[in-house]
């Protein structure tokens, strides 16, 4: 099953003057922005210009967990749909692997792999991780390489900075 464009939404929620963005299919949260400087930045994080836009309850209630996690706040996030239609079973399993890592904690991208029944698949890992549409909820700054803190889309110091607010670090 394969989620179609027209079924999607974006909506934008500013905090502090940041901008997080989130688009919502009828199956779920489909993606979501760390935030960022301007709107126009969330939506494009997110590949939603092209989508029609919503303030519906959901996707802000997804937001504001955006801006908790950001802040390093603890969050619950059992009662969230996630949308992994077009997703592999592999790459599901990884991203479900990675929601269960605590709020303060660490997984390196070998743990990850393992959790996921992946034994020995640390780079497959490592690529999922590098192509999280659901950061920061599925905290893929909470995954990191046995030598260091690996890698991370927006910036070590950003990866950094997320483990520090949340006390990993």
């Amino acid at each position: 099953m394969k989620t179609e464009a027209a079924e999607k939404t974006v909506a934008v929620l500013e905090s502090k003057g940041l901008y997080a963005a989130a688009v919502m299919t009828p199956h779920g949260v489909y993606a979501t922005s760390l935030p960022r400087p301007t709107r126009g930045d969330a939506i494009a994080a997110v590949h939603g210009e092209s989508l029609p836009e919503t303030n519906d309850s959901t996707a802000q209630e997804v937001l504001r967990l955006v801006f908790q996690v950001f802040d390093g706040k603890p969050v619950d996030l059992s009662h969230l749909k996630f949308d992994f239609s077009d997703l592999s079973d592999k790459q599901r399993r990884v991203l479900e692997a990675t929601l269960q890592i605590p709020r303060g904690s660490t997984r390196t991208y070998g743990e990850v792999a393992a959790e996921a029944g992946l034994r020995g698949a640390a780079r497959f890992v490592g690529n999922v991780m590098a192509s999280n549409r659901f950061a920061p909820l599925v905290p893929c700054h909470r995954v990191i390489s046995a030598n260091g803190l690996g890698g991370y889309g927006l910036g070590l110091s950003v990866k950094a900075s997320l483990l520090k607010r949340e006390g990993a670090l």
